[in-house]
């Protein structure tokens, strides 16, 4: 049953046979003190990201968020990898998250798509959903929806990606 279930999981963490290329140019974000930074500024070349669109609204995407970061940083930090949080339910007033991050502590940068056009423009339908950027720029993987309990797998799916580029 379990390794039905790990199948699943890895199924599920769907990784391009071609990575995406995502145009970049013209699409901001908002940062935490309200700025607007261009995404191209925030995923740089390279550099591999791992980027997680969360709601601020919903506590099941900051638990996912706070697993993310605790396996980043004990799996993923140390080769080179990124982390960035996107919060994506901001439509009107985005000032509440400032002060949500700094409660949580969260060790990550953390900008917020106000229209959503970033998360449209990556074809991204689900929230909360998990992409990996490689260091050439390009997507090359996609999860949607949450990555607690099952952080292990997909930091090693992660690590395939890297390895296989």
């Amino acid at each position: 049953m379990k390794k039905i279930y790990y199948v699943l999981v890895l199924s599920l963490f769907s990784c391009t046979t071609g990575a995406q290329s995502v145009t970049l140019h013209g699409t901001e974000l908002r940062d935490l003190n309200g700025r607007m930074v261009p995404v191209s500024a925030i995923i740089e070349e390279g550099h591999p990201l791992v980027m997680v669109f969360w709601k601020s609204g919903s506590s099941k995407c900051c638990e996912n968020l706070e697993t993310m970061q605790s396996a980043w940083m004990t799996r993923l930090r140390d080769r080179g990898v990124r982390f960035v949080a996107v919060c994506e339910d901001c439509a009107g007033s985005w000032s509440h998250v400032k002060p949500l991050v700094a409660g949580k502590g969260w060790d990550f940068d953390v900008y917020i798509d106000v229209n959503g056009d970033f998360r449209r423009s990556l074809g991204i339908s689900v929230i909360p959903s998990t992409v990996l950027f490689d260091a050439g720029m390009r997507m090359i993987c996609k999860h949607p929806g949450w990555c607690s309990g099952n952080e292990g797998l997909i930091c090693d799916k992660i690590s395939g990606c890297l390895d296989n580029r």
